[in-house]
């Protein structure tokens, strides 16, 4: 992995001064001055050039590490499956997912807008393609090119802020960071990508100096389609409305086109959006996972509110648009108390705690950092340190009054999607992605300190120190490297373990199922997903917080006397048990339950209810069928 960072960053670097070189023809040697200097060719063909190396990268990988298509993720393979559905008829409005759950299924909370792009490329490249080929090829080009806008829109921003030193700076740090997270790889179609992309929209238009509207009606744009594609952003993209809302109060007439602008926007077009994806029975459900009738009210109270202050108020005194803003603040907090109150808590505190203690604390995106730092001690730098040196570099620039307006933008914004993180590790990504603003800047600074004398050693290290502290991947290894030289005897079983699961789970392992009738398979809930994927049968469990009742039936007949699990099993209408003996999930259970239904199984003891039907040449996986 080593030469692989070393190549990228070489690469990057050497493509970035090309880049720098072919264009001074262009300039005829001069800077472009100031943050606020156009240089869009330079921007251009800098991302085009760093887009490449990131193409070539993934390339390379395939040739050399392919194993599968489809993302490790279990919402890779959901979504793919959400895909095909929809490729095969479903309709547009029609999100339940038939054959997940109990009769008579599962009504996902994802999102058409990302199905949609998904299903128009596999429908494009089977023109020409086998499915097969036509699906890999999708799933390749359509992560690894979300990678564009990030790269567009950080380098934007960094240039907004820093100029054209910082902008080739955050292009590189920002290849250094599509490549560390898996969600930009090829297969990763689980829709964290898009909103990472949308974020970085919304953030380039925070840092805009020239407040443009033509910025703000974008962002508003970028806002209303993450709220659409899910709701894990909306804290973020809140914290954003009220970093525009105050900016509004505090600046008056200057900045009252951006603010217009957005409000405006971001009301009509989450409007749209939910008119596009929400089916008219729901239209009055309030749901707290994605886009819900609760969201548009608030929405649409808020942009319109903030549009029509921005309109009247924005030459009065300061302390009228603060009063306003006030005024509109409690009026917003009294209707979300009004029609989602159930969304001002943790969404999924009233989750079953049986699901709760076996199911979402093992899961290791939703851990807090507490949590994780107990769980991975060696991830907690590379998911936490760079926010936070972000954090604290836009917060000592605030306090130098170094572009103090644009620097207290980053350091609440970061902030926020810091403590996020803190919440649960998944969220981690978006202040590392962020980070990349203000780090650019200082990275770019140091290193044109560093060139005035290039054979000191003392110029050059604060400018080395900052940029590998800039980067996530540099922490990962630094932790790995402090748990690997004190050893982890229990990490290694646990990596044995799971190699066993991955591999049970594999295609050419569950493809045997086809063999039988279609019906209901009860498994453990990690392999709900590939299951789907695979075959054509319907599983009782699958690792989402829309299928409890599913969920619920395995761990309750796992937990259960074998007797009792023949009933529970039967009254789902289960035709099959399926399992690896080394999931997590099994062990859990056969650890709390010795005397169990899971835990008979994992002693090879079925049930006379059971028959063996497990296929000969099955690996790591067994397949009993229930008699009846």
């Amino acid at each position: 992995m080593t030469w692989k960072v070393t190549f990228i960053l070489g690469s990057v670097m050497a493509s970035i001064e090309s880049t720098v070189a072919l264009s001074q023809s262009t300039v005829k040697g001069s800077e472009r001055a100031g943050p606020v200097a156009t240089g869009r060719s330079r921007l251009g063909l800098a991302v085009l050039i760093a887009f490449a190396v990131i193409v070539l990268f993934h390339l390379v990988n395939l040739a050399t590490s392919y194993t599968d298509y489809v993302g490790p993720d279990n919402d890779d393979a959901m979504r793919l499956v959400e895909v095909r559905d929809f490729l095969r008829g479903q309709g547009w409005f029609d999100m339940m997912q038939y054959r997940l759950g109990l009769t008579p299924g599962t009504l996902m909370h994802w999102s058409r807008f990302v199905d949609l792009p998904i299903a128009a490329l596999i429908a494009f490249f089977g023109l020409f393609l086998s499915p097969r080929m036509a699906e890999a090829t999708a799933l390749f080009v359509w992560p690894v090119s979300l990678s564009l806008p990030v790269l567009y829109f950080i380098g934007l921003g960094a240039r907004r802020i820093g100029g054209e030193r910082a902008m080739f700076a955050a292009v590189a740090m920002t290849v250094l960071f599509l490549l560390q997270v898996h969600r930009f790889e090829p297969g990763g179609i689980d829709h964290h990508n898009v909103q990472m992309a949308l974020v970085a929209i919304v953030a380039a238009a925070l840092v805009d100096p020239l407040h443009r509207a033509s910025s703000y009606a974008l962002a508003a744009f970028a806002a209303a389609i993450a709220l659409a594609v899910g709701a894990e952003t909306t804290p973020l993209l809140g914290v954003a409305a009220i970093i525009i809302a105050l900016r509004w109060a505090i600046l008056g007439q200057p900045y009252a086109a951006a603010a217009r602008s957005f409000g405006f926007f971001f009301a009509l077009l989450t409007g749209a959006a939910y008119v596009a994806t929400v089916p008219r029975a729901l239209y009055t459900t309030v749901t707290c996972d994605n886009l819900s009738f609760g969201f548009l009210v608030l929405t649409l109270y808020g942009g319109v509110a903030l549009f029509v202050a921005a309109s009247l108020a924005s030459r009065a005194p300061m302390t009228v648009r603060i009063a306003m803003l006030a005024f509109i603040g409690v009026g917003a907090a009294g209707l979300a108390l009004t029609v989602m109150p159930q969304c001002l808590q943790n969404p999924l505190a009233g989750l079953d705690p049986l699901l709760k203690e076996i199911w979402l604390d093992r899961v290791t995106e939703a851990q807090s950092v507490f949590r994780q730092a107990q769980l991975a001690p060696a991830t907690v730098g590379g998911f936490y340190f760079v926010g936070f040196i972000a954090m604290v570099v836009s917060g000592w620039r605030v306090r130098m009054g170094d572009r103090m307006g644009v620097h207290l933008v980053l350091f609440v914004l970061l902030s926020a999607a810091w403590v996020i993180s803190l919440v649960q590790v998944r969220g981690a990504t978006f202040p590392q992605m962020l980070s990349i603003l203000p780090l650019s800047v200082l990275v770019a600074e140091l290193h044109a300190i560093s060139r005035r004398d290039p054979e000191s050693v003392t110029a050059g290290l604060p400018f080395a120190i900052m940029t590998l502290a800039s980067i996530p991947s540099f922490w990962f290894v630094v932790g790995f490297l402090a748990t690997e030289a004190s050893g982890s005897e229990q990490a290694t079983k646990a990596a044995a373990a799971g190699n066993r699961v991955s591999t049970c789970v594999k295609e050419a392992n569950l493809d045997m199922l086809n063999r039988l009738p279609k019906g209901m398979i009860a498994a453990p809930s990690n392999m709900g997903s590939p299951i789907l994927r695979f075959t054509g049968h319907s599983v009782l469990a699958a690792p989402y917080h829309r299928d409890p009742e599913g969920m619920l039936v395995v761990l309750h007949a796992g937990l259960a006397e074998p007797e009792k699990a023949e009933a529970i099993l039967g009254n789902a209408g289960a035709d099959y048990v399926v399992f690896c003996p080394g999931d997590g999930e099994m062990r859990e259970m056969a650890s709390r339950a010795p005397d169990g239904f899971a835990a008979a199984l994992m002693k090879d003891r079925p049930p006379a209810f059971l028959k063996d039907i497990t296929p000969a040449e099955a690996t790591n996986l067994k397949v009993y069928r229930l008699v009846r």
